[in-house]
């Protein structure tokens, strides 16, 4: 069954440019959304994002919610967390914290790029992420989407590596994507500093290696009082047509107002131009100046920018906000601003949409925004624009500043098609504003045509790019170019699928009523397609043909009306209007009894909760009962979800004691139930131990620390291979053991460190003057020192100062006082001067504290030596007075002298003195 059908029974009609509504659903503020699927966006009420500005949102062709986020976590289009889709290292206050872009040749993948907020303090001191990519493949998680293992997070270059400062921040707040001239490839756009950063994707999926384009103005990251890069805030947009760039920086310099009072209006708005076959941005024009801009957005026709205006008073108080206009075509752009906007309104984001509207998020200064305003007109200039505030309404959610971005090119109108399923007669037709009088198709499969609206039908499945050229007097415009692929409709089950469900569901068993889950048919149906597919039930054939965006499909959940209800199935394609028709049989059986069983599980942090491990209790369950080898077993919260098959818990299931529900199936049917309860168990605490050891201790037992009543409940595993609950070990070391509940299957391990003491190694005792410094082999903060008290108080430091002249006892002692060594040195005495003037004072040097009973006297020498080396003076320092400053009876002059003690030990103290009369 394809879309060509559609149109023989309900004729021809054409509402929005077809491919533009990848962006009819949007998700923004506190749970906002609008769905642009109307003729007037209507309010989304079931969104689950709260972000204060960046968001992102895709839709398929048909305009059907594919998935959204705020750049940190991913909802598949039921509005459920894709199992995958956490963790996303953008920031819900980063202006444009992320953007979708599809891979182009693909219907099922798609690119999420995000931008982390550029802040040390609002992000608690956490490294800055910059600018980052992952894949989402519509074929995973039963076509509902996830992120592709091994490809999330990748993160791309947009910063000098070499710069501290731009290493640390790595990025601003801006992102925009607009098509390469090729059609089908997609430039993806940020900037840092005083660089733009484009980044090619095509078939082969993104390019991290960026074209870079370096621009006159330099916008260095400026932080306020909290760390916040502010010059990083503000919109990035590129032109539909991809000739145009402008970005807003919503501050560029702190100002005359200090750290902690900044200047709000240093920002500015900045045109470049774009070459979507380069990926250059050149040609840098400053549009305003000493303002503070926030949103930035092109009309459809890419002739006009519009931009979004905070105006402050002079005590950085928030006053009013402009929307200004500016005309691209004109020879002053600057001069060309038309204030289409004067209100109460903060400044939000701009964002173009299918309807070829452009929308303001925003609200009062003083109150919650239930509302966006809207430019009706805005290819037109000034009033004519159709400015209106406040007066889309939200159904009662809350706007903050962000919206939704896109890739920009999908509002180009230039051509658009529909009907692409392979066999269909597919329509092109113009939608460029510009006037023409001839056009020239080329189907990109060697066929063209000159009609206005031609119908082309295609051989074969594939990727084609299309392009068209328009003449306006003989004169060329073009060509434009688009991607089209042909897609064959999805192979189906030819048979009616049968989906048992458990009578034993509802509260009325064996009436042979109960409720189903539609979607459990949908691989089945698809012949389990590793594509992604969605598949659309109906009561009856015509209504599934009759519900041409399938908004009138019944409720997954759906409780049969009479066994043996047939229903039919609208099986598509993922992001293509091609389906086929298929049915399924609802019958109910009578549920086999899986009883009730219990599973135990430890509690290792004693916070009541534990690890239970379902996927495993499932396999035993199936073993015990004798089941059938086709049989699946899961686990449910909730006995409902349980009977129709939906929130299955994850095979590692935390949690406190409760019971879960249990459902057994076989071949997609409902084949039993029953019931385990969960019950947490107390494992002992274990910590991590150390022990200082003797070595003269050795061998000692050690062991994991539990209480005598505990230890033969447990299991343990050495590091050593031994199993006993205590062993005996003859040397220091780490040893580990895993003590291991043998009933629960659970484990935790402790470290045991066993410290031995140190033997200090004296390398010198440096003796300088009445200082002594200790240097050891194995100098260790382990060791402490005293001085000739064995048994007093020892000190941690090595170094003693002004010790008394004489014999002194270092004691040295490791920090587990096992062992203690011992050295006597000497405190010698060597005067610096003397002054032989027969005063009776100090007319002699001699050397002081030498001990007279230590050493043999007669083997006691000093020598004094002149300057030149000349031998003076030999006199043994404890039988002489010393030396009187005379040479042969002769009085020397003032000088310069020096010494040399010789102990009998062969020990030798060298130095220098002064003689002064």
């Amino acid at each position: 069954m394809k879309t060509k059908l559609l149109f023989i029974i309900l004729g021809f009609s054409v509402c929005f440019v077809f491919s533009q509504k990848q962006s009819a659903n949007w998700y923004f503020g506190e749970f906002a959304g609008l769905n642009f699927n109307t003729p007037n966006p209507t309010p989304l009420l079931d969104g689950q994002l709260i972000t204060k500005e960046g968001c992102a949102t895709i839709s398929d062709p048909n305009g059907n919610l594919l998935f959204y986020t705020d750049g940190v976590t991913v909802w598949d289009r039921r509005h459920q967390i894709m199992p995958n889709g956490q963790g996303l290292l953008g920031h819900s206050s980063s202006t444009e914290s992320a953007l979708i872009v599809p891979k182009p040749g693909s219907t099922s993948k798609y690119y999420l790029f995000t931008i982390d907020k550029p802040s040390y303090y609002l992000t608690e001191g956490e490294p800055i992420d910059g600018v980052n990519y992952s894949e989402v493949d519509l074929s995973l998680n039963s076509s509902f989407g996830d992120i592709v293992p091994g490809v999330k997070n990748m993160h791309l270059v947009t910063y000098d590596v070499n710069d501290a400062t731009q290493n640390e921040y790595k990025s601003s707040e801006k992102i925009t994507a607009v098509s390469h001239s090729d059609g089908s490839s997609v430039w993806v756009i940020t900037q840092f500093m005083d660089k733009f950063y484009s980044f090619l994707i095509d078939g082969n999926g993104v390019n991290e290696t960026p074209v870079i384009s370096t621009v006159s103005q330099m916008v260095r990251p400026v932080f306020n009082s909290d760390g916040a890069n502010i010059s990083a805030i503000g919109y990035l947009k590129a032109s539909p047509d991809g000739k145009k760039v402008a970005i807003a920086h919503s501050s560029t310099n702190i100002g005359g107002g200090g750290p902690r009072s900044p200047r709000r209006e240093s920002g500015r708005v900045l045109l470049y131009d774009f070459n979507n076959t380069t990926g250059i941005v050149a040609n840098d024009n400053i549009i305003i100046d000493n303002t503070y801009p926030y949103g930035v957005e092109f009309s459809p026709n890419s002739k006009l920018l519009y931009i979004t205006n905070n105006v402050f008073d002079d005590n950085n108080i928030f006053d009013h906000s402009h929307v200004y206009q500016y005309n691209l075509e004109s020879s002053d752009i600057v001069g060309s601003r038309e204030v289409i906007s004067n209100s109460q309104n903060v400044a939000g984001a701009l964002q173009l949409a299918i309807n070829g509207k452009i929308y303001r998020a925003g609200f009062r200064s003083s109150s919650v925004g239930l509302s966006l305003s809207v430019i009706n007109n805005p290819n037109e200039i000034g009033n004519a624009a159709g400015y209106s505030e406040n007066s889309v309404d939200l159904g009662g959610k809350a706007v903050q500043l962000g919206l939704p971005p896109f890739v920009q090119s999908i509002f180009l109108y230039t051509f658009d098609f529909e009907d692409t399923c392979l066999g269909d007669q597919t329509h092109f037709f113009v939608t460029s504003e510009e006037p023409y009088d001839s056009v020239l198709w080329d189907f990109g499969d060697g066929q063209t045509s000159t009609l206005i609206e031609p119908l082309h039908a295609y051989a074969q499945s594939g990727v084609y790019t299309v392009s068209l050229t328009m003449y306006l007097n003989g004169i060329e415009q073009g060509p434009f170019l688009k991607q089209v692929i042909i897609s064959q409709p999805p192979d189906v089950l030819q048979t009616t699928f049968d989906l048992i469900q458990c009578d034993s569901a509802d509260n009325n068993p064996n009436d042979g009523i109960a409720p189903f889950n539609l979607q459990l048919a949908n691989a089945p149906l698809s012949l389990y397609t590793q594509e992604a597919i969605q598949v659309y039930y109906y009561y009856s054939m015509a209504d599934a043909i009759n519900d041409l965006d399938n908004s009138n499909s019944i409720d997954e959940i759906y409780t049969n009306q009479y066994q043996g209800e047939i229903l039919h199935a609208k099986v598509f394609k993922t992001n293509t209007d091609c389906f086929s028709m298929a049915t399924v049989r609802l019958n109910t059986t009578q549920a086999v009894d899986i009883s009730t069983h219990e599973l135990g599980a430890c509690d290792p942090d004693e916070d009541n909760f534990a690890d239970f491990d379902l996927e495993s209790e499932g396999l035993r369950i199936a073993t015990a009962l004798n089941l059938p080898t086709n049989v699946t077993i899961s686990f449910h919260d909730d006995e409902n979800d349980a009977a129709i098959g939906i929130d299955a818990l994850p095979s590692i299931y935390t949690s406190s004691d409760r019971t879960v529900y249990i459902r057994v199936e076989s071949d997609n049917a409902c084949y039993g139930t029953g019931v385990l309860n969960l019950e947490v168990r107390s494992f002992p605490q274990l910590e991590d131990q150390v022990i200082n050891v003797c070595l003269s201790d050795f061998p000692i037992s050690i062991n994991a620390g539990l209480n005598a009543s505990q230890v033969n409940s447990y299991d343990y595993s050495w590091s050593t291979n031994q199993n006993l609950d205590e062993i005996l070990i003859s040397q220091a070391g780490i040893y580990t053991v895993n003590v291991i509940d043998p009933l629960l299957n659970c484990e935790d391990s402790v470290t045991i460190t066993v410290n031995q003491n140190e033997i200090p190694i004296i390398q010198d005792l440096v003796i300088n003057d009445r200082n002594l410094t200790v240097v050891l082999d194995n100098n260790s903060e382990n060791f402490v020192y005293a001085v000739n008290d064995e048994f007093g108080a020892y000190q941690d430091s090595n170094s003693f100062l002004n010790l008394p002249h004489g014999k002194h006892t270092l004691y040295i002692m490791d920090g587990l006082n096992c062992e203690r060594i011992s050295r006597d040195f000497y405190i010698l005495g060597f005067p610096k001067y003397f002054t032989p003037n027969n005063d009776s004072s100090n007319d002699t040097w001699n050397v002081a504290g030498l001990d007279p009973t230590l050493f043999d006297s007669q083997l006691l020498t000093v020598e004094i030596y002149n300057r030149y080396g000349k031998l003076l003076k030999t006199f043994n320092p404890n039988q002489s007075i010393g030396w009187n400053g005379e040479f042969n009876g002769n009085l020397l002059t003032d000088d310069d002298y020096w010494y040399c003690l010789k102990l009998p030990n062969g020990e030798e103290f060298r130095g220098h003195f002064s003689l002064k009369r």
